[in-house]
């Protein structure tokens, strides 16, 4: 579930995996309102644990309980949209939206849960939304999930563009790295990809596609031995993966030598 740790979701869990990126989510932040609801609460650690179906149970019985606290809507919204439930999770965060209209992280999540669904439209206009709105820490993921979005249509230059003002406002944000890393490669960049890549690895090291567009950079510098030692952690990471198996692939064609025969 590698992808869905990249997008960023506000208030988002740790989302655990290898499939659905993402990427480090940070914890769940508790609405001082709703500290008190023992099943919301409760119902965000189990989120937080990865045991969604669990956690969807105690979060719609908080929204029972409590039909009108948005963040109790947006909590499930996440579960949902951890499940791949993308409708539902549209719906909640719909209602978390009708009870605050001024509840921007949930309007960054519909955002997420549209563009998973393909919707990217829809899921734009949720950005744009945050990102025209008043000053907040959601605007800058506001920017890394448009980034993400401009990836699905294939914009590099946009995408990197939304990656590096991420960057510029928070150098800490790795997560941009790791996508302005991938993004440069496809643009060819391959020196530019290969330091933002090297500096995610630095905290996400085994991260398989992270790993593997870096052995696809340090190839361009001739450094052959070197992307053979990315191409077999992208291999370790994720054997399944589509990455892994290109990077197989390529070892597999390498010609015989002493790197060939160190394996």
């Amino acid at each position: 579930m590698r992808r869905a740790r990249a997008l960023v979701l506000a208030a988002a869990v740790a989302v655990a995996g290898t499939g659905c990126r993402g990427a480090g989510q940070k914890p769940v932040e508790e609405n001082p309102l709703t500290s008190d609801l023992i099943n919301y609460r409760n119902g965000l650690a189990l989120l937080r644990e990865g045991k969604v179906d669990e956690a969807i149970a105690l979060l719609n019985a908080a929204r029972a309980s409590y039909p009108t606290e948005p963040a109790v809507s947006n909590g499930l919204g996440l579960a949902l949209l951890y499940k791949k439930d993308y409708q539902p999770a549209i719906r909640a965060f719909s209602e978390a939206l009708r009870l605050n209209p001024e509840f921007v992280e949930a309007r960054n999540n519909r955002g997420v849960a549209w563009m998973e669904m393909g919707k990217i439209n829809e899921a734009e206009a949720d950005f744009q939304a945050v990102l025209g709105g008043n000053t907040s820490r959601e605007k800058l993921n506001a920017h890394f999930n448009q980034g993400l979005l401009e990836v699905k249509r294939e914009a590099w230059e946009a995408a990197e563009k939304e990656f590096t003002v991420v960057l510029a406002e928070d150098p800490k944000y790795v997560r941009a790295n790791r996508e302005r890393g991938i993004v440069r490669v496809r643009r060819e960049a391959f020196a530019d990809a290969l330091d933002d890549l090297l500096r995610y690895l630095r905290t996400e090291p085994r991260d398989v596609s992270a790993n593997y567009n870096a052995a696809l950079a340090l190839l361009t510098t001739g450094r052959r031995d070197v992307a053979r030692k990315y191409m077999q952690r992208a291999i370790a990471a994720a054997p399944e993966s589509d990455e892994a198996k290109k990077a197989k692939r390529f070892l597999d064609d390498e010609p015989a030598g002493p790197a060939r025969r160190e394996r």
